[in-house]
């Protein structure tokens, strides 16, 4: 009851997908290398739920400077900008194995196949972000089984309310989960199209709109 709702909002959502994703789809290990790609709300909580993991290297990839900082700030032990040497920088910053856990946070097929390249032999690549019905993603047929990775989809976290929102909302009370700092900005009713406009424009981690 003394929980704040305009923080704890965020658990409806974003946090629950982007914790969820690494505690019940991947069950990332302490230690571990993680790799997520796009810094948006899902993904800052995908590297926010790392951090609680105990993974040992988290690698944020987004295009906006903004969200890299963001992602340094929940947690990221290092951040990089798209680019043709993706695979390589990452490879390089993981001692040229890859991940062991690639989360794709976008919905982009060819960010997921980015993703998939990125992760070590017997790793997982999990796929939070949503793409279009009209899209795929190509795999090589060969290398698939010959390297033993593991891709698999994550729907809200593959949570279960019940259990996973105290969970979480747990994390939040023991400091372990940082949701202040994920409300970059509240709104009221009246400024609902700028909240969306900022939505567009990347600016917030997560804007709220709070009713008065």
């Amino acid at each position: 009851q003394d929980a704040p709702l305009d923080k704890i909002c965020l658990l409806g959502c974003g946090v629950t997908t982007g914790v969820g994703a690494v505690l019940n789809t991947a069950n990332v290990e302490a230690a571990s290398t993680v790799a997520v790609f796009g810094c948006g709300g899902i993904g800052l909580s995908i590297v926010q739920g790392a951090r609680v993991a105990g993974a040992g290297k988290i690698i944020a990839v987004d295009i906006a400077d903004n969200k890299l900082e963001m992602a340094k700030n929940f947690g990221a032990t290092d951040t990089l900008k798209p680019s043709d040497k993706i695979v390589k920088d990452i490879k390089k910053l993981t001692g040229g194995f890859g991940v062991d856990y690639a989360f794709e946070a976008i919905g982009i097929p060819q960010v997921v196949e980015t993703a998939f390249a990125v992760t070590r032999n017997g790793g997982k690549t999990i796929v939070v972000g949503v793409g279009k019905l009209t899209e795929n993603i190509s795999l090589n047929a060969l290398i698939l089984p010959l390297r033993g990775k593991t891709v698999c989809g994550c729907m809200y976290g593959s949570a279960n309310p019940a259990v996973d929102f105290p969970k979480i909302l747990g994390l939040y009370q023991s400091g372990q989960l940082d949701l202040e700092a994920m409300v970059t900005k509240t709104y009221s009713i009246d400024d609902a199209p700028q909240a969306f406009a900022d939505l567009e424009n990347g600016k917030n981690a997560r804007g709220v709109i709070v009713y008065n």
